[in-house]
């Protein structure tokens, strides 16, 4: 066995940079939401403990989450599940959660990747 110690902060910025080539690349846009989802609760996790307000944290990836979302027959509503189908415009579902994330490592860290940064001047010239 090799068990060693890794940051969640790392684990997340890893996990934003391989959401973010994915994303540029015009790939994947599923595994872009699951990535950016995963590392905006790390993130959410780290910046709740930071500021010591235990229980108040909710994140995206939790409200995207099958269990919480409404009950089927309620099709047709972006973002909404079905039993075999979410609707969900994918496109924006991950901008939205790289933005996220992004806006979490900055806070968290104070500092931002090249490719955050391109993303942010990408989204911001979108506007």
């Amino acid at each position: 066995m090799n068990i060693q110690s890794y940051a969640k902060k790392d684990i997340a910025a890893n996990q934003i940079e391989t959401a973010l080539s994915l994303y540029f690349e015009g790939r994947d846009l599923f595994s872009v939401v699951t990535l950016a989802g995963a590392a905006e609760e790390i993130l959410g996790q780290l910046l709740q403990g930071r500021n010591g307000k235990a229980g108040t944290f909710r994140s995206i990836w939790e409200m995207l989450r099958p269990a919480n979302r409404k009950a089927p027959g309620s099709e047709g509503q972006s973002g909404q599940e079905s039993g075999t189908h979410i609707h969900m415009d994918l496109q924006q579902e991950a901008r939205f959660l790289l933005g996220r994330a992004i806006d979490d490592y900055h806070t968290l860290t104070g500092t931002l990747s090249e490719n955050m940064l391109r993303f942010q001047r990408t989204e911001a010239s979108s506007l």
